[in-house]
C-alpha cells in the first residue's frame, strides 16, 4: 500500500474535522475499523477502506468542492 495515501488518511482522521460517525457513514468504512485505523491499532489496513476514506477526504477539500460547483454550473447552463 502507498504510505503517502495512508498518511493523508491518518492526518485527515487526527484533524477531527469531521465526525468519524460521519465519515463511516459516508465511506461505508465501518466506525470500529475506522477507528482501529485512526488510532494505530490497525498498522496495516485493507486498500479498499484506506482509498474509501482518501476519496472522502479529497471530495471534501475547498478544491474539490470548488470544482464540483464549477461542473455542476457548467453542466447547468449546458441544459438550461
Amino acid at each position: 500500500m502507498n504510505s503517502n495515501l495512508l498518511d493523508f488518511v491518518l492526518t485527515n482522521l487526527r484533524r477531527r474535522d469531521r465526525s468519524w460517525v460521519e465519515v463511516a457513514k459516508a465511506t461505508g468504512v465501518p466506525y470500529d475499523t475506522l477507528k482501529k485505523i485512526a488510532n494505530g491499532v490497525t498498522p496495516n489496513p485493507g486498500v479498499r477502506h484506506v482509498q474509501a476514506l482518501a476519496d472522502y477526504f479529497v471530495s471534501k477539500t475547498p478544491a474539490a468542492q470548488d470544482t464540483n460547483a464549477q461542473q455542476r454550473a457548467e453542466q447547468g447552463a449546458a441544459h438550461g
